[in-house]
């Protein structure tokens, strides 16, 4: 027998095995087209549907041709066994719909970098057949809809995959995994508490564990930038005040640009940032961040950094330091509520009440 090599694809050398008067057989060249779009695998009902008998399979396994991947699952043989491959032919293997899942899901998503052999798959009905490489979920409300390609494996929809997270994952995973979804845009905080809606039912697992992260992220007026901001916001997210601002523009009086700062309490004229050393401690950064920092100083505000060895390892610390804040003598930023508006975006333009005796700026934080 002679063996035509077509073209390689993702690393799949695609073998036709069957001449028929002296060309391709239609048949396999039409198994190729399938085999060449999957990282060199089939399964059984695409063989038989491309017109190949039952007996051909079991034949061309034997004579090495084909390798059986998994129960109703085969690649042709040289084929590159990489992670990609392994994954999309254990979604092949699971019944309609079916797709990678779970941390799985997160991986293939750019939620996390880490990147497990033991992958997951979801389906909304689990054939009980031993598969030791990888784990099977089954899922009944898992709708055609929850399931896109990524890489050309099916994956579960970003929305999906944080809520599953939530069930074999634990709970700082999950929180990581989120805030780096809606840093890239992937979902954000509204959807996925639709998708919560959509799924929540008493037994449901994931649920639980994602439920309050979404609700607190809610109350957020926006989105972080960095690991270590959601870890700030994680370490005081339990303190009895209010929520800090986001990514805060500080101006001049006359409305020149000072800077932005990763969090501010207006009303406390405390400025926070949360240092990184692969961000702020070259020479041109450190510089750049003490001139901003001398800037607020000159203006009235007190400008406190956190490391993430302080959120990490004393984060006992870091609150007392919130706590203080809130605890100390009040400034005297609620007194002149022009400069409080001058030293916000001016291009807010917002308009305070200075006649009611309350504090314009602390109204903000609350």
């Amino acid at each position: 027998m002679r063996v035509a090599v077509a073209p390689e694809s993702k690393g799949v050398p695609l073998r036709s095995v069957v001449w028929h008067l002296g060309g391709v057989d239609d048949r396999q060249r039409d198994l190729n087209a399938t085999a060449k779009a999957q990282r060199g695998l089939f399964t059984r009902a695409q063989v038989l549907a491309a017109g190949f008998p039952e007996s051909t399979i079991g034949g061309r396994v034997s004579r090495g041709l084909y390798e059986a991947v998994h129960p109703g699952v085969y690649g042709l043989s040289g084929s590159d066994n990489s992670w990609h491959r392994r994954v999309l032919a254990g979604t092949l293997s699971a019944t309609f719909p079916a797709a990678a899942s779970h941390r799985t899901a997160a991986y293939l998503w750019g939620l996390t970098s880490d990147r497990r052999d033991d992958f997951e798959v979801t389906t909304r009905r689990h054939l009980r057949c031993a598969r030791p490489t990888f784990t099977v979920h089954e899922s009944k409300d898992l709708l055609e809809s929850d399931v896109v390609e990524v890489d050309g494996i099916p994956v579960t929809i970003p929305e999906r995959t944080i809520v599953d997270l939530g069930a074999s994952a634990p709970p700082w995973f999950v929180e990581r995994c989120l805030d780096s979804g809606l840093r890239q845009g992937l979902f954000t905080a509204r959807r996925v508490r639709s998708f919560i809606a959509r799924v929540a039912r008493p037994g449901r697992t994931g649920v639980g564990t994602i439920r309050p992260l979404i609700e607190d992220r809610l109350v957020w007026s926006g989105v972080t930038e960095s690991v270590l901001e959601d870890l700030f916001r994680s370490v005081i997210g339990q303190l009895p005040y209010a929520l800090p601002e986001l990514q805060f523009k500080l101006f001049t009086p006359n409305g020149g640009f000072v800077g932005r700062y990763d969090f501010a309490y207006p009303s406390r004229m405390a400025l926070i940032e949360t240092d990184s050393e692969r961000w702020h401690m070259d020479s041109v950064s450190f510089q750049r961040d003490r001139e901003k920092q001398n800037r607020a100083h000159a203006l009235g505000w007190t400008v406190y950094r956190f490391t993430w060895r302080q959120l990490t390892e004393d984060p006992g610390s870091v609150r007392r330091i919130i706590t203080a804040i809130w605890t100390g003598p009040p400034t005297d930023s609620g007194a002149n509520p022009a400069r409080m508006r001058d030293q916000l975006a001016p291009e807010a333009n917002r308009q305070l009440p200075t006649d009611s005796g309350a504090n314009p700026a602390r109204m903000r934080d609350s």
